[in-house]
């Protein structure tokens, strides 16, 4: 079966299998159809599983460590192979280790994959707006940077996630955003429509926490998932398309890991 992956030039690189994966090839049935990469959805649990082998086996990792994200500003680092068999509550993950893919899930939050060449360290993490906002980057890099990686030498790729023109916003969340230090640095983050309405730019208000962190080279993928739900999986797409209904959608993977 054959799975598409989006990759970005700054992650071509000889020691590195990455891919920001779509939602196209997977064995997942409708609504999930067809890679969906999450258990907590209510997909078929033995689907997701075979979905996870096939991105797995496409990069050549021995395996993969998931997280129960919880948009927070946790770091788990994975120090040995086994540690991804428990149920980690963290948005972020580190290592140095060789053949472990560190994968993160999403449905419009951001996934960003890092990597230091010269320490061959790499990180991966969760964005939306809460963990942006609560410093999940600047946790990821430091967590890095405690392996040995040099925050100088880092390049971070931002992957799918829903853009400005699809991400309207009320008074609740503006006023959350206009607090940030990344909005006082860069206003184009908040567009104000009319009273009560909002168009909020997630990846510039990730690309502030970014040059925040000291991180020099940024790449970006610049796929909107909500005008591309056709390729990934949006939970404000379909929330919208099934109102008054319960949303039901699956989870694409984004996933780096260090070839052994």
């Amino acid at each position: 079966m054959t799975i598409k992956k989006i990759l970005h030039q700054k992650l071509e690189l000889k020691d590195v299998s990455y891919g920001f994966f779509t939602r196209k090839g997977g064995y997942s049935k409708s609504p999930y159809d067809s890679l969906n990469c999450s258990f907590n959805v209510k997909d078929n649990e033995n689907d997701v599983k075979e979905n996870l082998k096939l991105v797995c086996n496409q990069l050549k990792l021995e395996k993969l460590i998931k997280l129960n994200q919880i948009h927070s500003s946790k770091v788990f680092v994975v120090h040995n192979k086994n540690d991804g068999n428990n149920n980690i509550q963290a948005d972020g993950l580190v290592t140095k280790l060789k053949g472990v893919g560190l994968s993160i899930l999403g449905a419009d939050c951001a996934p960003i994959l890092f990597y230091d060449k010269n320490s061959k360290i790499i990180g991966a993490c969760h964005a939306g707006w809460r963990g942006t906002i609560n410093g999940i980057i600047e946790a990821t890099v430091a967590n890095m940077e405690n392996l040995g990686a040099d925050r100088n030498n880092m390049v971070a790729v931002i992957g799918p996630t829903i853009h400005k023109e699809s991400y309207e916003v009320r008074n609740d969340l503006a006023e959350i955003i206009l607090e940030s230090e990344f909005y006082q640095k860069n206003h184009s983050i908040l567009f104000h429509v009319k009273e009560n309405k909002y168009l909020f730019d997630l990846p510039l208000l990730i690309k502030e926490s970014l040059k925040n962190s000291k991180i020099n080279s940024i790449g970006d993928v610049k796929m909107n998932t909500y005008k591309k739900s056709n390729l990934f999986f949006s939970h404000r797409k379909s929330t919208h398309e099934n109102f008054p209904k319960v949303a039901k959608t699956g989870r694409h993977i984004s996933v780096i890991g260090i070839n052994s």
